[in-house]
């Protein structure tokens, strides 16, 4: 017997694309922020009197600044990825947007020692939500179908899936 061809809906899919970029844009928008709170004029005040060591408070949150890029750059970059492909190329992205979701959680535990910056909480707790979604069986049902049409009415193919 014939199996009857159930259709899939990719708004769920589409959902997490969406979720994923906002995760970006919070994550980019936490970085400015640190960047930005940074006394750049002083900084370069004692540049000019050749001194080797910046004060306390400034030296803590130019290190702060550093860490942040230097452990969550590269998940910004995989949830760029794992958005846009969630978006437009519907099916793909899965594994990066996990990877991501996980890179990030392991530097918000694991890199930054105690006590943790404010922004670590919030970013742990949408990373628990976002790999959550990911693993919901409507997300899952998408990519894990085979000889389900589309209920877009669209080829898959000519969308890059």
């Amino acid at each position: 017997m014939v199996e009857p061809q159930r259709q899939i809906s990719y708004r769920p899919v589409r959902v997490v694309g969406a979720l994923l970029l906002l995760q970006l844009v919070g994550l980019v928008s936490i970085g400015v922020y640190l960047f930005s709170s940074i006394d750049w004029d002083r900084i370069l005040a004692l540049a000019n009197k050749q001194s080797q060591t910046l004060p306390g408070p400034l030296e803590k949150q130019f290190e702060q600044a550093i860490l942040y890029v230097i452990f969550f750059l590269p998940p910004t970059v995989l949830l760029l990825i794992a958005g846009l492909s969630f978006v437009l190329l519907r099916r793909r992205g899965w594994l990066l947007a996990s990877v991501a979701q996980g890179v990030i959680l392991l530097a918000c535990l694991l890199f930054y020692p105690d006590p943790r910056p404010g922004f670590a909480y919030p970013i742990i707790a949408y990373c628990i939500l976002m790999v959550l979604y990911l693993n919901s069986r409507d997300v899952r049902a998408v990519f894990h179908s085979k000889g389900i049409t589309p209920a877009s009415g669209g080829s898959e193919t000519a969308h890059g899936g």
